[in-house]
């Protein structure tokens, strides 16, 4: 199993080599299955996965987009936000049940 975090360090071209090679794995697993040669069809799904994995990365760094790590920062940035959006009291909701008995009414009469 390939992480993302040992994938982030590599350049787009050495993502887009490794994205080709589990390609041409999967299609393999694909083609061993079908021929009933294949003992662990979990491999399928895990190379499938890895795809996913180094293509997710691969749109991070063309995109140029911040790694996942940096996150928690976003999370203390919103916590010190101000101090009167947090003292706003949440809108009461009206009952369900209410809503029901309304409807019940109107197609009584």
């Amino acid at each position: 199993m390939i992480e993302a975090k040992d994938l982030r360090g590599n350049d787009p071209d050495e993502l887009r080599r490794t994205v080709r090679k589990l390609e041409e794995d999967l299609f393999k697993h694909k083609l061993k299955k079908n021929t009933s040669q294949l003992e662990n069809t979990m491999l399928i799904r895990s190379t499938r996965r890895d795809i996913a994995r180094v293509n997710t990365v691969l749109a991070e760094k063309l995109r140029g987009a911040p790694a996942p790590a940096a996150a928690p920062a976003k999370a203390e940035a919103a916590a010190s936000a101000p101090a009167d959006k947090a003292d706003k009291p949440a809108k009461a909701k009206a009952p369900a049940k209410a809503k029901a008995s309304a409807k019940t009414k109107a197609k009584e009469t």
